[in-house]
C-alpha cells in the first residue's frame, strides 16, 4: 500500500468516525447515554447523596497493534495486521496520569471530591493481594497486542461486575462511592471485503474460472472501544465500575457496537509494512507466531487465508496523545451524564 496523503487521512478519520458514533457534545442526552453504555445495574445508588469517591485504579489499555480477520463462505478469508509506530512507554504514561487528572477535575465539577483515604483500609489490601497477578498484557491473534497502563503507577486493581466483594465492604466501610476504571484504545479501523467471481465454461474459451478479490482498508483513527469479546469480561473493553454505601452499585460498560471516537488526526504516514515492526519482537505469544508467518512464507502461500495485509501506522507523538486525550474527554461527558441520569 502506497503512503496516504494527509487530505485522504483526514478523510478516512470523519469517515471512520461517522461510522463508528455520532460526535459528542459536552451536553450528552439520556437517549445517547442509553445507546452507549449496557444496562446499569444500578442497586441503591452509589453516588445518591455522596460528595466524595475514590478511584482505587485508573487504567488505561493502549493497542499497539490491531488485527481483522473476516471470512466469507465459499469465497476465502483475509487478514489484516496494523502496526503503530512513533509511540513509546513514556508517552502511553504520561497520557494515562493526564487522563487522572482530568477525570477527577470532572467529578470535582460535580460536586464529588476524589479522595485516597481508602488506602488506609484492610479491604483494599485484599483487593491489591487479589490483584497482584493480573496481567497488563493481552496478546489475541484475532484482536491484536495492547499493554494496560496504570494512572500515577500504581496497582492495576479490577472489580468483579458484581456486588459483592472486597471493593464492596470498602465501599460500605467508607460510606462513599469507590471506583475502578479500565478503557481500551485502539489506533485504526480496518475494513475488510471478500468477493467471489465465477466465469462458466460455457461463456468461455476454457473450464469454469474462478477469481477470489480481498480488500482492506485501514482508518488511522482514535476509538475508545466497547468489549472484544462476546460477553463482558475483566481486562477487556471500557467501562468504570462503582460501589457503594450498603452495597450499592453502578456499572457504566460501553456496549459492542458501541465507541467514543476522536476526529483529531495523529498519523503522519500509512504504509505497507515489509518486515516484523520493532515494536513487535519483545512480545513472546502465539501471536508473534503468527505475525512471523506473515512475514517469512506468509498466510496465503501456507492455505490459511486467501489475502493479507499489513500496515505501518506512524503516529506523530503531540498529535497522538492530542487525540487520544480527546476521545477521553468525551468518554468522561458521557460517564458524567450516566451517573446524573442513573445515580442521583
Amino acid at each position: 500500500m502506497k503512503n496516504l496523503s494527509l487530505n485522504k487521512l483526514v478523510a478516512y478519520c470523519l469517515t471512520a468516525s461517522l461510522c463508528l458514533t455520532t460526535t459528542v457534545f459536552a451536553q450528552v442526552s439520556e437517549k445517547q447515554v442509553d445507546k452507549m453504555f449496557a444496562p446499569k445495574g444500578t442497586y441503591r445508588s452509589p453516588f445518591k447523596k455522596a460528595s466524595e469517591l475514590a478511584l482505587t485504579s485508573v487504567n488505561l489499555r493502549f493497542k499497539v497493534a490491531t488485527s481483522e480477520k473476516s471470512v466469507k463462505r465459499d469465497a476465502g478469508s483475509a487478514i489484516s495486521w496494523a502496526f503503530l509506530e512513533g509511540v513509546d512507554d513514556a508517552l502511553f504514561q504520561e497520557i494515562t496520569d493526564e487522563y487522572y487528572k482530568r477525570l477527577a477535575e470532572k467529578l470535582q465539577s460535580r460536586g464529588l471530591t476524589v479522595s485516597d483515604k481508602y488506602k488506609e483500609s484492610k479491604h483494599y489490601a485484599t483487593l491489591l493481594e487479589k490483584n497482584a497477578s493480573n496481567e497488563r498484557q493481552t496478546y489475541k491473534k484475532n484482536w491484536g497486542v495492547a499493554n494496560v497502563y496504570t494512572a500515577n503507577k500504581g496497582p492495576y486493581i479490577e472489580f468483579p461486575v458484581m456486588m459483592m466483594g472486597a471493593h464492596s465492604r470498602l465501599a460500605n466501610e467508607l460510606k462513599y462511592p469507590i471506583g475502578q476504571v479500565l478503557l481500551t484504545i485502539d489506533f485504526a479501523y480496518i475494513a475488510q471485503s471478500i468477493s467471489k467471481d465465477t466465469e462458466y465454461g460455457f461463456l468461455s474459451s476454457s473450464s469454469n474460472t474462478v477469481t477470489t478479490k480481498t480488500k482492506a482498508t485501514i482508518y488511522p483513527v482514535i476509538t475508545v472501544e466497547a468489549v472484544t469479546e462476546g460477553a463482558v469480561m475483566r481486562g477487556d473493553g471500557s467501562y468504570a465500575l462503582f460501589a457503594g454505601d450498603n452495597y450499592g452499585f453502578c456499572n457504566a460498560i460501553i456496549k459492542n457496537g458501541q465507541g467514543v471516537v476522536s476526529q483529531a488526526q495523529y498519523a503522519e504516514k500509512i504504509e505497507s509494512a515489509k518486515g516484523m515492526p520493532e515494536s513487535m519482537k519483545k512480545f513472546k505469544s502465539d501471536v508473534l507466531g503468527d505475525i512471523t508467518a506473515i512475514f517469512s512464507g506468509g498466510l496465503v502461500g501456507n492455505g490459511r487465508a486467501t489475502g493479507e495485509f499489513t500496515f505501518n501506522v506512524k503516529a506523530n507523538p503531540e498529535k497522538y496523545k492530542t487525540a487520544v486525550l480527546d476521545a477521553l474527554d468525551k468518554y468522561n461527558d458521557y460517564l458524567m451524564a450516566y451517573i446524573s441520569f442513573n445515580n442521583n
